[in-house]
């Protein structure tokens, strides 16, 4: 195997790897300023939620995701008390003089529950017609209900030299039960993009 079709297959390796680490979160609409070139450094995370436990979990989660990749980050509550209402005013006085050149901000877009039955899966095909009523009673209740929940994300990415938003994007995490897998989910997922497209770093 030569060193071209090497890169090319542990290429192909890690996008796989990125991809299944993300496999329950999946981008559905993302958006860049044709206006902007360069990558950005020392970004201010920003989890908006009203949680401040799981605005700490994923501020601090995604600024040692950046740091992996060399990204200088600063969680917000270190410079915004939870209680204060964000607004722009409030993050452009927190960031005077912290040396922040981007602001990243992810949002709540959308909740929907879905509940779904699921039917008893060892019915037998074979069944005559004469005992599949009873055998039907017999798996009555092995039937069962799930409930599902899907969130919707958006990501905005803001340069403080220019004031303007330079990146967006929606992301939607299925069965989003556990707080804490969309939270990583969608940490993966933002990073790995914003590496893609070359929106961060020195």
């Amino acid at each position: 195997m030569n060193q071209t079709t090497l890169l090319k297959t542990i290429t192909l390796t890690l996008t796989a790897l990125v991809i299944a680490a993300c496999a329950n979160t999946k981008p559905v609409g993302e958006w860049r300023s044709e206006d902007f070139s360069g990558k950005l450094n020392n970004i201010l995370i920003i989890g908006v939620t009203s949680r401040s436990d799981r605005r700490r979990v994923f501020e601090d989660k995604f600024v040692e995701g950046l740091a992996a990749l060399k990204v200088n980050a600063t969680p917000s509550y270190k410079l915004i008390d939870s209680s204060l209402h964000l607004s722009r005013q409030v993050v452009e006085n927190a960031i005077k003089g912290q040396g922040i050149g981007a602001v990243l901000v992810t949002r709540l877009a959308g909740v929907r529950d879905k509940e779904v039955y699921r039917a008893p899966d060892n019915q037998d095909e074979n069944l005559s017609y004469f005992n599949y009523y009873d055998k039907s009673l017999q798996l009555a209740n092995d039937g069962y209900t799930e409930q599902y929940r899907t969130v919707v994300l958006e990501t905005n990415l803001y340069d403080i030299a220019s004031r303007e938003l330079v990146w967006s994007m929606q992301s939607k995490t299925m069965d989003a039960s556990h707080p804490r897998t969309v939270i990583e989910d969608q940490i993966k997922l933002t990073i790995s993009t914003l590496d893609k497209r070359g929106l961060i770093g020195e």
